[in-house]
């Protein structure tokens, strides 16, 4: 896996818009956070199918930014979008 600028940084939590904001060290530790959420909400997914879904989502900095588990807790309650 590849390692984005926010692999090294630490974001700055000054700004009260920043609710769900938690600095996970590496993009492997949030990739297996996400995906053990998700598959802790829905047992039927297959794993690698997950796996793959959750890597996509830690490329874009929005959720990346988020708790792992959180984005898995939202992306079960919308469906998937």
């Amino acid at each position: 896996m590849t390692q984005t600028a926010f692999d090294m940084t630490c974001p700055l939590r000054s700004r009260w818009d920043q609710e769900g904001a938690e600095f996970v060290q590496s993009n492997s530790e949030w990739c297996a956070r996400a995906c053990a959420r998700l598959l802790a909400l829905n047992s039927q997914l297959p794993a690698a199918d997950t796996l793959l879904l959750v890597q996509e989502w830690s490329l874009e900095d929005s959720l990346r930014a988020l708790s792992p588990e959180l984005v898995a807790e939202d992306a079960t309650r919308d469906g998937f979008r």
